[in-house]
């Protein structure tokens, strides 16, 4: 074949991808991903310190110290991972390369991050768990950013957009589901007759690391339509200096940013806190994990009401209403949520509103990488879709904070009795800290101002473009 042809053939396979119309089918399996990494991360992120202390035997002032700094390297790799993957030229497509070869590493770091070394040092054991969890979340960083940045492509309709967000996040509510009712079960069961059941641990680990990179290759095979090599025009790639020209000036992504951290606070906060509303308000600590499982519930709800609300009213009005619900349960929880189960349904209802943005967040986020395609001739995909993580881990170091310097303000110690004073003041912290960072969010989605309306042009825009290039 001339170098001629391929280059028709190549345009040929552009106007196809372009026109690329999305199936149910193909929306959930591109969500697929979603199963397995959701209870490969929750036992990580639910389990990894009490492994360290616990199971491992590392001192708490050293476990506490390797959190700060894996977490620190973990938000500064989140921008730096999608401006790698927007710089890369992968054989197997722009984004499905990564997806198929990050998570591989993905599982082999986190399966060894949940097995303990033999003959190591306390110092030379939290190097080891360091090394490997800094790697495995680098590189789930990449597996991230790279599946959301064929988000728009994916979606390339309102509609459907809407529908392969929401489908996403479905299966992540349903993979959080799965945890709260096998997870802890099944590391006992694996792990036998074992003391501290290291065991349990790195079984389930091998299990569903391996089944997060099986995930993943079912998410590439349902993006390949949309990722063939040689359809995102190197031309296209912006510079070092234009990624971040690209996030900086997009209002629209700055504002979403901002009212996703007073979303993800929110829920963070409420969740982070439950096991003291429960031990010195509630007095009743039997009910902890129902009340997981209400919120968890909630979320799933939500996940699917939101996108029927976004249909009808449009994505903007869809957060504005999650938002408020979020702040307005919280707040009422606090002043007629001091029973058990009262503060259990509230908070439930609580996270079904933030649900509702969840649901459409990697469809707004989209939105916003045309709008920074379209207005600098450049796409930065994967810059931006990488940035959805953003919020969630800065709420993660805020949410902490916030707890720690709220307990010490009221004067908590750990073991105390429940005083009138620490009982007022831990309800004020479980609901009323979190309502006021919803509140936040709230205020900065008032400002968002990205219409569909105008999407569509800035689309066909970027589309006459990309046909040009080819």
């Amino acid at each position: 074949m001339s170098v001629n042809n391929v280059g028709s053939a190549a345009s040929i396979e552009n106007v196809r991808s372009s026109e690329f119309s999305l199936s149910t089918g193909r929306a959930t399996a591109f969500g697929a991903a979603e199963v397995g990494f959701g209870l490969m991360m929750q036992v990580a992120v639910s389990y990894f310190a009490y492994f360290l202390t616990d199971i491992a035997l590392l001192g708490p002032a050293i476990v506490g110290t390797m959190l700060l700094i894996n977490r620190i390297v973990d938000a500064i790799s989140v921008p730096l991972t999608g401006a790698i993957i927007e710089k890369s030229n992968l054989p197997w497509g722009k984004y499905r390369s990564w997806m198929m070869i990050a998570p591989a590493v993905v599982a082999f770091c986190f399966i060894m991050m949940f097995r303990v070394p033999s003959g190591m040092s306390e110092v030379a054991m939290a190097i080891y768990f360091s090394v490997f969890y800094m790697l495995g979340h680098i590189f789930v960083n990449f597996s991230y950013a790279s599946r959301f940045s064929l988000l728009p492509a994916m979606g390339n309709t309102p509609k459907s957009r809407i529908m392969v967000a929401s489908r996403t996040n479905q299966m992540n509510t349903a993979s959080r589901i799965l945890f709260s009712l096998i997870s802890l079960p099944l590391i006992m069961w694996l792990g036998g007759e074992e003391v501290r059941n290291a065991r349990g641990f790195f079984l389930y680990m091998l299990i569903f690391a391996t089944l997060q990179w099986v995930g993943y290759m079912i998410s590439a095979r349902a993006a390949k339509p949309v990722d063939i090599p040689g359809r995102w025009p190197k031309k296209n790639v912006p510079t070092g200096r234009e990624m971040i020209n690209q996030v900086v000036t997009n209002k629209h992504l700055i504002i979403l940013m901002l009212a996703e951290l007073g979303r993800f606070t929110a829920a963070l906060s409420l969740a982070g806190f439950a096991v003291y509303f429960y031990q010195y308000v509630a007095g009743d600590m039997a009910l902890v994990s129902m009340y997981f499982l209400s919120l968890t519930v909630g979320g799933f709800v939500g996940n699917l009401i939101g996108p029927q609300i976004a249909k009808r009213l449009g994505t903007k009005k869809t957060y504005i209403i999650g938002l408020f619900g979020q702040a307005f349960f919280l707040v009422l929880a606090y002043f007629i949520g001091r029973e058990p189960m009262a503060f259990l349904t509230l908070s439930g209802l609580a996270s079904l509103s933030s649900g509702f943005g969840f649901s459409i967040s990697g469809a707004v986020y989209s939105d916003c990488a045309d709008y920074a395609e379209w207005k600098t001739g450049k796409s930065a995909k994967g810059i931006v879709m990488s940035l959805s993580a953003f919020p969630i881990k800065i709420a993660m170091v805020i949410s902490g904070s916030i707890a720690a310097y709220a307990l010490a303000a009221i004067g908590y110690v750990g073991g105390m009795p429940p005083t009138p004073e620490i009982q007022q003041g831990v309800a004020l912290i479980a609901t009323l800290l979190p309502a006021v960072a919803a509140v936040f969010g709230f205020i900065c989605i008032l400002f968002y101002n990205l219409k569909q309306d105008d999407l569509e042009i800035m689309k066909e825009e970027i589309k006459e473009r990309q046909s040009q290039q080819a």
